[in-house]
């Protein structure tokens, strides 16, 4: 947005509404995703994710058997998700007792939200 000194007020408006419009969009958003998954949280669905949580869950299990530790951004290329699957599978087996999160190793970022869709950036 170019910044005009004689109306600073109206395009900081402007620019509220704008971060309104996005930031309720996400809302939105969340709110139609989380009620979709509810709705189908049927038993086979349930045993479809276990399924799926088990077959994953082995690859990072067998990484914490050999190395002792998991890479998020690498166990993630190697199995085809994305780090932040791996790190909820992490938690998802920690607190089902299959591994025990010791550690957790942070390094900064960009600042860009990796779970933010780009149509609402």
């Amino acid at each position: 947005m170019n910044i005009d000194i004689k109306n600073l007020e109206e395009q900081d408006m402007k620019q509220l509404v704008k971060s309104l419009e996005l930031v309720s969009a996400r809302v939105l958003d969340s709110v139609v995703k989380t009620s979709q998954l509810a709705g189908g949280a049927t038993q086979e669905m349930q045993l479809l994710f276990d399924q799926w949580i088990e077959c994953l869950g082995g690859a990072l299990t067998d990484a914490v058997d050999k190395d002792g530790a998991i890479i998020p951004e690498e166990l993630a290329q190697d199995i085809g998700v994305t780090p932040t699957t791996i790190i909820s599978l992490a938690l998802a087996l920690h607190r089902m007792g299959k591994i025990k999160i010791t550690e957790v190793k942070a390094a900064p970022s960009n600042g860009e939200n990796t779970e933010t869709c780009g149509c609402l950036k």
